[in-house]
């Protein structure tokens, strides 16, 4: 198989032995600019998934979700058989997209906390406590698309191995207690448990690591904007659209004063 070049065996197993993989030049330089150029034009009209924050007192955009479904560009190759072959390469089952967004980074942008995807408590509209992202699958995977080039100035990911997060056990239960409180957030006495590694990528290339991988970011202290796509992929549900049923609860989950209980990307 050709996707991971010619280190398929030593890339499997890296993955397979650390939870996550950088590939270089997986897509071609051309796609990833018409999906900027189409996105750039999309972010004029706002609605419940548009996040913004303030830079030097200016509002800046800060993440969009639900992308593909107003970029046609960004859901066919985000979507393509090559990802989906290259996900059950690494996964082993039959993957399908759970959630997406496109997170800018403006210079002066800030960086996200250190944390671990899907491990958190939530209260939906009823304000009965649901388990994070393990009520639609037990399993996650995460594809980072840079559309812009992405380094440690400008404020990349920084990923840890997944074995770093085994210190606080196996289960959904036993990571979550750990956590801050109704967050995905590491607390900050338990990060140097965490060995992370910069993820500095090219336009084409990508990085994949499973929800079980701690991650952050730094702030942008450079002068130039940093602008990345994430897809999170599921296991397949016939039974169920977990897509669907996940944005409609984001959309009621319960948001106190403190947004202690809003259901976390």
């Amino acid at each position: 198989m050709k996707l991971l070049k010619n280190k398929n065996k030593e890339n499997l197993k890296f993955y397979n032995d650390n939870g996550w993989i950088i590939i270089k030049k997986f897509f071609e330089k051309k796609y990833i600019e018409k999906i900027k150029k189409e996105l750039i034009s999309k972010t004029k009209t706002e609605n419940n998934f548009f996040y913004f924050e303030n830079i030097k007192k200016k509002k800046k955009l800060r993440r969009i979700e639900k992308v593909t479904e107003f970029s046609k560009s960004s859901k066919k190759l985000i979507c393509s058989k090559k990802t989906i072959k290259l996900i059950k390469l690494l996964e082993k089952k039959n993957y399908v997209l759970f959630k997406d967004k496109l997170n800018f980074k403006f210079p002066g942008g800030k960086g996200y906390l250190p944390h671990i995807d899907g491990h958190f408590f939530w209260r939906d509209k009823n304000k009965k406590y649901q388990n994070g992202w393990s009520k639609y699958s037990s399993n996650f995977i995460n594809l980072v698309l840079p559309l812009e080039k992405s380094n440690i100035k400008n404020g990349c990911i920084y990923v840890a191995n997944k074995n770093d997060t085994k210190k606080f056990g196996s289960s959904f239960s036993s990571i979550t207690k750990k956590l801050t409180i109704n967050t995905p957030n590491i607390k900050t006495k338990d990060i140097n448990k965490f060995n992370f590694f910069p993820v500095e990528l090219e336009i084409g290339d990508i990085c994949l690591f499973n929800w079980k991988c701690a991650h952050y970011s730094e702030n942008n202290y450079s002068n130039k904007s940093r602008m990345i796509f994430y897809a999170t992929f599921c296991k397949k549900n016939k039974k169920k659209d977990i897509r669907k049923m996940y944005y409609r609860d984001k959309l009621n989950s319960y948001n106190n004063k403190n947004n202690k209980s809003l259901l976390f990307t």
